[in-house]
């Protein structure tokens, strides 16, 4: 289904005074003025004889508000992606970090809600590159992103308690390799990680202030960090912790979505990269803008305002 972008939302704001506006007009008498120094019988003679006619008044409670409220609508910049534009906004890469620390990796529970939302993942990249990364006490980088996901999926399936060779926790060393991983245009070195989405997919153990000001870095760079939280972790181990893994996603531009709620992240992944893709100025060629049409429907709507009198 085409989702409806607003290149310049902040111009729905005005709808309110408009609003305001359409209340009061409602709220005055067909007869406009008149009906404050005539007596109503005397108006019904003025009527009756032609001499006032309410329907003036009566097309500007109506034409007005509807030609402000198009003309609204219409700065505010109401754009679909133009068919056959899709792959433009696939070029941002999606990059899965998974925590394969022991309180994940020792849950079979937790392991497999880690597997199913990272397969998940993997199933909605619809040609988008993605890239995998684990960590515990270090993190190491699975597999480049790949416009292939498929090839991952087996790579997913296989992980175990013995993929990482030293135990821990560290996802703030994770954070870091990422935007490593990438590098910036201006070193020469990557392709820049602006517009990539990472998904940190963990029960939360390990997430403290390090890892959160490396989420910040990533966002201040463009990129935008979201979580996964998974439901259960290894007997004997700390508690989930999705409180901490909120923070991190807060502090990377995101938000954080428990583990059976991974469609739901999906949409939200989704409608971050086209509103990334409205506030590109190259990417006008990628969208289909309906604010001219609906200017001149604007001013058609104003044409009953500048209907004369006759005689």
């Amino acid at each position: 289904m085409t989702e409806l972008i607003f290149l310049r939302p902040w111009w729905l704001a005005a709808l309110l005074p408009l609003a305001a506006l359409a209340w009061r007009l409602w709220r005055q008498s067909p007869h406009g003025g008149w009906a404050r120094v005539i007596s109503p019988q005397m108006l019904v003679l003025l009527q009756r004889d032609g001499w006032l006619r309410p329907g003036e008044a009566g097309r500007l409670r109506l034409w007005l508000p509807l030609a402000g409220a198009l003309l609204i609508v219409a700065l505010s910049g109401p754009a679909v992606p133009r068919a056959g534009q899709a792959e433009y906004r696939r070029l941002d890469p999606l990059l899965l970090l998974l925590d394969l620390s022991p309180s994940v990796v020792a849950s079979p529970v937790a392991l497999a809600g880690l597997q199913t939302a990272a397969m998940r993942l993997l199933q909605s990249a619809e040609g988008r590159p993605v890239g995998v990364m684990g960590w515990a006490a270090d993190a190491y980088l699975i597999s480049s992103p790949t416009s292939d996901a498929e090839s991952l999926e087996g790579t997913i399936a296989v992980l175990s308690q013995q993929t990482m060779p030293v135990a821990g926790s560290r996802p703030d060393i994770a954070l870091s390799m990422a935007r490593d991983l990438f590098a910036g245009p201006e070193t020469g070195e990557g392709p820049g990680i602006g517009g990539a989405d990472l998904v940190v997919i963990t029960d939360g153990a390990g997430i403290g202030e390090r890892a959160s000001e490396e989420a910040r870095r990533l966002a201040s760079d463009g990129a935008r960090v979201w979580g996964l939280a998974l439901p259960a972790s290894a007997e004997g181990a700390p508690a989930p912790q999705p409180e901490a893994l909120r923070s991190l996603a807060r502090a990377g531009g995101g938000e954080m979505f428990p583990e059976a709620a991974t469609p739901e992240l999906v949409q939200a992944i989704a409608s971050a990269a086209r509103l990334r893709l409205a506030r590109d100025p190259q990417s006008a060629a990628a969208l289909q803008d309906f604010g001219p049409w609906l200017l001149a429907l604007a001013m058609i709507a104003l044409l009953p305002l500048f209907r004369r009198r006759e005689g």
